[in-house]
């Protein structure tokens, strides 16, 4: 492995976290907006749809095409995911005993 793929993978990763950054920003900001909306499950679709195409050619245009970085890009967003699931928990403190959530 060379110094070159190292830092393709390390881009990769950082464009990961970017492309993950925005999809669950993404999917928090249009649940929290459009909740209440009448025509919640279009919104919900469109930014779906909107979602996905930007982060799988988010991922196919970082990686070159190559196995790698878009295994590395992956990676990114996985941590990025992780991240958002930790930072949008209840906290404890508000949690009352026996409660499901």
């Amino acid at each position: 492995m060379t110094w070159y793929d190292l830092q393709k993978i390390g881009f990769c990763l950082a464009v990961g976290l970017g492309i993950g950054w925005f999809h669950f920003g993404g999917l928090w900001l249009t649940l929290q907006r459009f909740a209440g909306a009448r025509l919640f499950g279009l919104v919900f679709v469109v930014s779906f749809l909107f979602r996905s195409f930007v982060t799988l050619a988010g991922i196919y245009f970082a990686g070159n095409g190559e196995w790698v970085g878009m295994t590395a890009c992956l990676g990114g967003i996985l941590i990025m995911r992780k991240v958002f699931i930790v930072k949008m928990q209840p906290s404890a403190v508000f949690r009352a005993k026996g409660s499901p959530v």
